[in-house]
């Protein structure tokens, strides 16, 4: 069966049968007219009367078949439909429209294969026959011959922009072959289309959507959203066609406006999860994971989704069962057992994080982050000739990394070959100087190696990146100290003190492995 774009309406008796009829005897071109206007009231079996009346006299004949061909089509008789077209052409070859009429009776029949000959014979017949080009050329688009469905519409271009079916298919046709400014053009007329249900032009904008064009679905939408009454529908697509255009606020605007019409609805809570997320509003993104988790308390997405929000906010006692639990639920899911690993090494639970990346590596063993998630966690536990090892490894695989390389650094620092880290850690700072930890790490080694002007702007700058970072005002406190700038110092330790006062580099390395270039 044929995909239907805005939905088949079956062509009617067309009034080029009547015109033909006009020269045949009064009597049965009078019960002809009057049959094709009863059917169009609707009054079918009053239609049928008149038409037989016309049956019966071999000028009207061909004719009065095809207004019963009509009728038994309203009728849903498909098969006689077909009957009293195809005796119709076999009286009359040149009606257009009685070829027309069958090709849609076969299609209804289920029998669409049919249909093709009927469209080609009509061009023949009558070449600027939109109705034919249109089924033609639509074939050609469902086959994926997408040029070759503009090169049959081209000549009844105007006429199917006047339709709803002409300008989905043109739409596709255009959007195929990445022709976006003829698709974008199409929109305006669509807008024009008079009577145009909401739903059918909220089909049009979501073509725009799937194809990439979301600019032009937007212009859409919110045309429907003016004309309107709200639909979760329609919020939930206008908020999904402003995320594909990477405008945030009013995407998240969009889904709460659609979970104000359905509280309930997942795809809009999970969407809008994921956005605040995304965006660094943990707050919100909890508030609609624990929405969601409210819904449905055993889905295993929520729950990933709840618990990795939960690990980003530090809330390790609310992350770590819901992690499992989705882990259970999802065993074959790596990214799941991931995220779980990062709340274990939160939670400082080494061992168990250990063997949960190890179990990944077994099956990834060429995923540079898995490398580097187990170097860390070897790290931490001091093992630090296999965490280097892990570390190569990593940026073997994937040299344009920030995290495996500072680690790389901590480890020689922490062996003792200071100059090794620091020449690792100044490397990785003229390709990445934004990355605060580095200069967190090189600020203290150049103040052990008493290059104290270098470490004072170093640290200066790690506090400029992230002036919350305990250890990087204490550090430069204690440097500002032992060059003798006393009240510089003490007002950086005063800083220092009323931060955290936890070691960060610990309690958030979770955070690292989730994006581990922070």
């Amino acid at each position: 069966m044929k995909q239907k774009w805005c939905g088949r309406k079956p062509l009617l008796c067309q009034l080029l049968i009547l015109l033909a009829a006009a020269a045949y005897g009064s009597d049965s071109h009078q019960a002809l007219q009057n049959a094709a206007s009863l059917f169009q009231q609707g009054k079918l079996e009053e239609a049928d009367h008149q038409a037989q009346l016309a049956l019966a006299d071999p000028q009207t004949r061909a004719a009065a078949c095809s207004v019963l061909g009509s009728i038994r089509f309203q009728q849903k008789r498909f098969p006689e439909s077909a009957d009293l077209f195809e005796k119709a052409i076999r009286l009359e070859p040149h009606l257009v429209g009685a070829h027309l009429n069958l090709a849609e009776a076969y299609i209804a029949e289920g029998r669409p294969q049919l249909a093709l000959p009927l469209y080609r014979h009509v061009l023949t017949l009558d070449p600027s026959n939109a109705t034919a080009r249109l089924e033609l050329a639509r074939t050609e688009t469902e086959n994926g011959h997408y040029q070759q469905s503009l090169e049959l519409a081209r000549p009844v271009l105007s006429a199917l922009k006047n339709t709803p079916d002409g300008l989905f298919m043109l739409a596709t046709d255009y959007l195929k072959i990445k022709d976006q400014d003829a698709a974008a053009s199409l929109v305006s007329d669509w807008m024009q289309l008079p009577d145009i249900p909401p739903d059918l032009s909220m089909k049009f904008a979501l073509l725009f959507a799937r194809e990439g064009v979301a600019s032009q679905a937007i212009d859409l939408l919110e045309a429907i959203k003016k004309k309107g009454p709200p639909s979760y529908e329609l919020a939930f697509n206008l908020a999904g066609a402003y995320q594909l255009e990477e405008h945030w606020a009013l995407a998240l605007a969009s889904y709460d406006e659609a979970l104000s019409l359905n509280p309930t609805a997942l795809p809009a809570l999970q969407q809008a999860a994921s956005i605040a997320e995304q965006q660094g509003q943990l707050e919100r993104a909890l508030a609609y994971w624990m929405r969601a988790k409210k819904i449905e308390p055993d889905n295993p997405d929520i729950l990933e989704g709840f618990g990795r929000v939960c690990l980003k906010r530090d809330l390790l006692e609310d992350a770590e069962p819901a992690l499992t639990e989705a882990a259970h639920l999802r065993p074959n899911n790596a990214a799941y057992q991931y995220t779980l690993a990062a709340a274990k090494v939160g939670k400082k639970q080494f061992d168990s994080a250990q063997v949960l990346l190890e179990a990944l590596l077994r099956q990834k063993q060429n995923n540079a982050q898995l490398q580097y998630a187990l170097g860390s966690v070897l790290y931490l536990q001091g093992h630090f000739d296999e965490a280097a090892q892990r570390f190569r490894e990593s940026v073997r695989l994937k040299p344009d990394q920030i995290a495996p390389y500072y680690y790389l650094a901590l480890i020689d620092r922490d062996q003792g070959r200071d100059e090794e880290a620091i020449r690792t850690l100044e490397d990785l700072l003229r390709r990445y100087p934004d990355h605060w930890l580095s200069c967190e790490a090189l600020g203290g080694l150049l103040m052990n190696a008493q290059r104290y002007p270098e470490a004072e702007s170093t640290l200066e700058k790690a506090v400029r990146l992230n002036p919350n970072s305990v250890k990087a005002n204490y550090q430069l406190g204690l440097l500002l100290t032992r060059m003798g700038k006393k009240d510089e110092a003490e007002k950086r330790l005063e800083i220092a003190r009323s931060l955290r006062t936890e070691d960060e580099g610990n309690s958030r390395l979770q955070l690292r492995l989730l994006d581990p270039d922070q």
